[in-house]
């Protein structure tokens, strides 16, 4: 269904863990991005997008899925939001059964590392699952290109404010040392999506589900004079086929147009 793919340094950071005597730590953690990344794919293989690998980084992972996704707000938020639950509801079950276990050093560690995937990634930042479930919710509203600039405005915001004081408490120790690198990973990645990419990817899909079933639900749109395409297909989002009324400047309908 998907491949699991590691990043070179990984395997230098397993060789290094196993000389410092914290392979378990690595391999907890390894287990514990690798479940929340596949909630993201079985989410989306759910709602019907096929899903590509898993990449494993340094810092977190990546779940790799039909680009087509990213135009449809619904699909994307419960996909998004499908990891972080998963990692309280794991870290939660193993709260629950840790003294049957036994193993109380393993079973802190994953209550510790999954409680931690959660409230990071619920974070409000994007590329992270919060930011792109509150983008899902704004592009409901604004589409999907201004929902995006919204955000990784504010991402970009957050990251400029609060990086020299988290510099600070992780050279005190207060915060582990890899908040700030987490930061400077959040600023680069905080970029605008390809959404015409994305908006192709899905008509092509509509179109192979009309030749299946001969059959597709529809969404209609008024359009008033004077807009530019450029302004309508970020608003193109979900599995629906657009129908489009244009009117005159008085409201009344002069055309139609179909997608």
């Amino acid at each position: 269904m998907f491949t699991i793919k590691l990043h070179p340094i990984l395997y230098i950071l397993l060789f290094l863990s196993g000389l410092t005597g914290k392979i378990s730590g690595f391999v907890l953690a390894f287990l514990s991005v690798l479940l929340h990344e596949t909630a993201h794919l079985l989410t989306a293989l759910g709602f019907g997008y096929q899903t590509f690998a898993i990449e494993l980084f340094p810092f977190g992972g990546v779940a790799r899925m039909d680009y087509s996704l990213f135009n449809d707000p619904i699909a994307e938020a419960l996909t998004a939001l499908a990891g972080p639950l998963e990692s309280i509801i794991f870290a939660m079950l193993i709260k629950v059964f840790s003294p049957f276990l036994q193993l109380p050093k393993i079973t802190e560690d994953l209550f510790t590392i999954n409680l931690g995937l959660a409230f990071v990634n619920i974070l409000p930042l994007f590329p992270l699952d919060g930011g792109r479930i509150i983008r899902s919710f704004l592009a409901g509203k604004g589409g999907y290109k201004k929902a995006t600039i919204k955000v990784t405005r504010f991402t970009k915001l957050v990251v400029l404010v609060s990086g020299i004081p988290l510099i600070y408490l992780s050279l005190r120790g207060v915060v582990p040392l890899h908040f700030p690198f987490l930061l400077l990973f959040l600023f680069f990645s905080a970029r605008e999506d390809n959404f015409l990419y994305a908006y192709l990817a899905q008509k092509d899909k509509k179109t192979t589900v009309l030749e299946k079933k001969g059959l597709l639900s529809s969404k209609v749109w008024v359009v008033e004079p004077g807009k530019k395409i450029g302004e309508i297909i970020p608003f193109l989002t979900g599995k629906n086929y657009h129908l489009f009324f244009l009117t005159d400047k008085h409201g009344k309908i002069v055309g139609e147009v179909t997608e």
